[in-house]
């Protein structure tokens, strides 16, 4: 009898087991069928979204019918969202008419409301969209809750939010780095760097602000703006810096020093170099290079005979070679009393050239 009981148990447990695989099975498919519709819907809508688009910017948008067909689809919350990031994306490769017709769709097919839905979410993702397309819009009325977000610590919003003010209000919308305490990742410094187009004379006492920044990043983002805008009454305040703790900092004053170089530049280079780390070094030799300037000639053959570290000898060869000194070069290669390692490196230097 025990034995019937058993095998009856069995039977069970196998027919259940069986059922589990058959229903995961089941949600496999179900889910695979699900995703494939969703990427076959996404693709075809994207084709109606960027034909829409399309027919706005040249001006041929006046199908009734498509129109009626667009609508439609704008009922489906997943259309709509997508509609919102191709229209944003769209709106930065474009500039003049077409980004002002690109505009136009947000505000015809009110969009601007999905946006502000998205800012006042939870999750950073969706706040982060929320801003990059308010902005897009250019939404001035979101200007007060955008710069609220500056704070936020998480770096998705905060960084969309610092993007989004710099688009809003050129170089005034900088002011952010007065107590920005955060790092200001490349990336971002470019994206900044990249919106900002001019900037006002009376900005030499904020510029320099920045300059004494205890954020590393702020005083590097600083230099690059210095950079592209030649502001050459910085030039003192970035001579300053080549003692500043951090070598990155360092490094970005010697590129900065000389984008905006005057006739002191040089002298100064060679004046620091000695109390410079390695790194710091090697920049001033790049910088010294393309300055081509014969004023450092005597003081790279110095570096070259007598520097410590190999990488600053050949550095300096190769500035020698920029400056024309190739004979020099090959003279004291020849001769019987120039150590191997020099010899090595001096033909290192003229191959370059050939290169």
């Amino acid at each position: 009898m025990s034995q019937h009981i058993v095998l009856h148990e069995l039977i069970l447990a196998i027919i259940a087991v069986l059922v589990l695989v058959l229903l995961l099975i089941i949600a496999v498919l179900g889910y695979s069928f699900y995703s494939y519709r969703i990427l076959h819907n996404r693709h075809s809508w994207r084709q109606i979204i960027e034909y829409k688009i399309m027919e706005t910017i040249v001006g041929t948008d006046q199908n009734t019918e498509q129109d009626q067909e667009f609508g439609k689809h704008l009922k489906e919350p997943s259309f709509r969202a997508l509609f919102l990031d191709v229209l944003v994306a769209s709106d930065r490769k474009f500039s003049g008419g077409a980004k002002k017709a690109i505009n136009g769709l947000f505000y015809e097919f009110k969009l601007e409301d999905e946006a502000w839905r998205k800012l006042r979410q939870r999750k950073a993702y969706l706040i982060a969209g929320g801003i990059q397309e308010l902005a897009a819009m250019n939404v001035e009325a979101a200007i007060p809750e955008i710069k609220a977000k500056l704070n936020d610590d998480r770096t998705a919003i905060y960084q969309e939010a610092q993007y989004a003010m710099v688009s809003f209000q050129g170089y005034e919308g900088l002011g952010f780095l007065e107590h920005f305490d955060k790092p200001l990742s490349d990336w971002q410094q470019l994206r900044l760097l990249y919106s900002i187009h001019h900037i006002p004379e009376l900005s030499d006492v904020q510029v320099y602000s920045w300059l004494k920044s205890t954020n590393d990043s702020v005083v590097i983002f600083t230099l690059r703006l210095i950079r592209k805008f030649r502001l050459m009454a910085m030039y003192t305040a970035v001579y300053d810096l080549l003692d500043h703790s951090a070598i990155s900092v360092r490094v970005q004053a010697i590129r900065t020093m000389q984008a905006i170089e005057n006739h002191t530049t040089i002298s100064q280079f060679m004046t620091c170099f000695d109390q410079q780390p390695i790194e710091v070094q090697l920049e001033i030799l790049k910088s010294m290079r393309v300055a081509r300037s014969r004023e450092c000639e005597d003081f790279l053959k110095e570096q070259l005979w007598n520097h410590a570290e190999v990488s600053v000898k050949i550095s300096a060869a190769e500035v020698l070679v920029v400056l024309g000194e190739d004979q020099y070069l090959r003279e004291i290669s020849e001769r019987t009393d120039t150590y191997d390692q020099l010899i090595q490196i001096i033909k290192h230097a003229l191959q370059e050239k050939k290169c």
